[in-house]
């Protein structure tokens, strides 16, 4: 790594104060859903993508078309 960097980076983290932050049980929750979410968002996208390419290289038929 560059020392250019490392060196402000370290100072940087070097001198930074702890965070007094509280985090509830409810936080940790929406994190979860936050997840969740995102895995089942990505799989709906890699489904509909899967179709598509499936209908193209002729291995299904479309919905709907006769």
């Amino acid at each position: 790594m560059n020392r250019w960097i490392l060196v402000p980076l370290c100072l940087i983290l070097a001198l930074a104060e702890p965070a007094r932050a509280y985090l509830d049980p409810g936080s940790g929750s929406m994190m979860l859903q936050l997840v969740l979410a995102g895995f089942a968002g990505f799989f709906m996208v890699v489904k509909l993508f899967w179709t598509r390419l499936l209908c193209r290289l002729g291995f299904r038929k479309k919905d709907g078309v006769q």
